[in-house]
């Protein structure tokens, strides 16, 4: 594999490949048992060559995430237990022996994490037939021949990671950056890029290259602008919407290798909602609620889905190519197909013996204007059973209690109105924007 893939390097790739392959030379040369190695790196010229190295040998490769606190880096080993630990500067062995368990497994495997923000560390199993399924079927909804990308995400987490896969199957590019350096890092894509140009945000990075006008400019240069990680809030969808940036509000999760469905951005500038069609190696199903049984055209249950890219179950549980995969997801499918997602049926909040969905209270109360950020839970309450709890971050000092549910009057439902309010100066999400349900709990009970 040439450093073509990766022009940010391409003048150091040999030199990387060689001090990876000297740093690796004794992983996985025990060819009668198969090596547990976890990349514990943040540096992408780090990861990419190291991966590049083992990528065609017959390993368990762990992603581990550098910014995990303590607990989580424990628990992360306890369940990995890998030989070997590749960082920024080393490799050194962790563990005397390799796994013999699974000597008849031939390849790559690669146990990407998920979980992480419930308090319990998974690793999703995946291999080349599951990352490729999803890597082509991305490039069939899109059309493209050659996907190149800017990554801006970390490459332990699916959304980073799955884009240096789509560039190494498809032959595109991949450049890597951050926040900071994005006006950097795009105009030398733009300049050496040939190709589809896809951008991958979470809603918080998206709203913030938005208060810049040079960085709006640079938007529009994206074929699409995959925006995931939870829910974006409408009124910033409604602000890409009206300066044409060219969003693809996607829906996907680690166990699917990242995107299942992505809505096109000429559909989006539309006005079109959700997260559109299923890609071509995918089906989503909605169940009923309360069954098995597959909803009907409309309305809202839970997203079973099938496909391809389905992860090969959890590391230290069987692995098979399952069937189907049901998710703890709401969603949507209209007579077209097309997917909405509105959350999680395991945050639903019974309160008064109402079932209210807390997407629906934080459109209501984005709307208003005059949140930067909200989330809506439920607590524990004698009364209620639980009480609506609106965790919010307000736009001035001139933002009260009173005044926000004043607001929702007309909008909402009385009980759907939150009994309790949290102001805070952020709430507690991690590098992939998802919101930390554990943490925020503990801030407002």
């Amino acid at each position: 594999m040439t450093g073509s893939y990766f022009p940010q390097f391409s003048e150091e790739w040999k030199s990387l490949c060689e001090r990876a392959s000297n740093d690796l030379s004794t992983v996985a040369s025990n060819s009668s048992q198969r090596c547990r190695v976890a990349l514990n790196t943040r540096d992408p010229a780090r990861f990419v060559s190291c991966f590049v190295v083992l990528s065609l040998q017959d390993v368990d490769l762990f992603l581990f995430n550098p910014s995990w606190a303590a607990a989580e880096a424990s628990q992360a080993q306890a369940v990995a237990k890998p030989s070997w630990v590749i960082s920024d500067d080393s490799v050194r062995q962790f563990r005397e022996s390799a796994d013999s368990s699974n000597a008849e497994t031939k390849g790559l495997r690669v146990m990407i994490p998920t979980g992480g923000t419930s308090g319990v560390v998974k690793f999703a199993m995946h291999d080349w037939s599951t990352l490729s399924a999803a890597a082509y079927g991305l490039q069939m909804h899109f059309g493209c021949e050659l996907i190149s990308s800017h990554c801006v995400l970390p490459l332990y987490h699916v959304s980073g990671f799955m884009q240096m896969i789509r560039t190494i199957l498809t032959r595109g590019c991949v450049y890597f950056g951050e926040s900071t350096n994005f006006e950097d890092v795009s105009q030398s894509m733009e300049r050496g890029e040939e190709g589809a140009r896809f951008l991958s945000l979470v809603p918080t990075q998206l709203e913030r290259l938005l208060r810049s006008e040079l960085n709006m400019s640079l938007l529009h240069k994206y074929d699409a602008i995959f925006v995931g990680g939870g829910p974006a809030p409408a009124r910033l969808l409604e602000r890409c919407r009206d300066a044409g940036v060219p969003l693809a509000p996607t829906y996907g999760m680690t166990e699917t290798a990242a995107q299942v469905a992505t809505q096109k951005p000429s559909d989006f500038l539309k006005g079109e909602p959700g997260q559109g069609r299923a890609l071509p190696h995918t089906q989503i199903e909605i169940l009923d609620m309360d069954s098995e049984e597959m909803a009907d055209a409309k309305q809202v249950g839970r997203i079973r889905l099938r496909g391809t890219s389905l992860f090969h179950g959890y590391f230290g549980e069987p692995a098979s190519q399952l069937e189907y995969f049901d998710t703890s997801d709401l969603g949507q499918l209209d007579e077209s197909g097309k997917l909405s997602v509105f959350g999680r049926s395991d945050q639903i909040i019974i309160s008064g013996g109402e079932k209210i969905h807390p997407r629906e209270v934080e459109e209501a109360i984005e709307k208003t204007s005059l949140v930067e950020d909200v989330a809506v839970l439920g607590v524990d309450d004698p009364e209620w059973g639980q009480k609506v709890v609106a965790a919010y971050v307000p736009k001035g000092d001139f933002v009260t209690e009173s005044g926000l549910k004043s607001s929702l009057e007309g909008h909402l439902s009385s009980f759907k109105i939150p009994k309790s309010w949290k102001a805070l100066e952020t709430l507690p999400r991690n590098e992939a924007g998802k919101l930390d349900r554990k943490a925020l709990q503990q801030l407002v009970s």
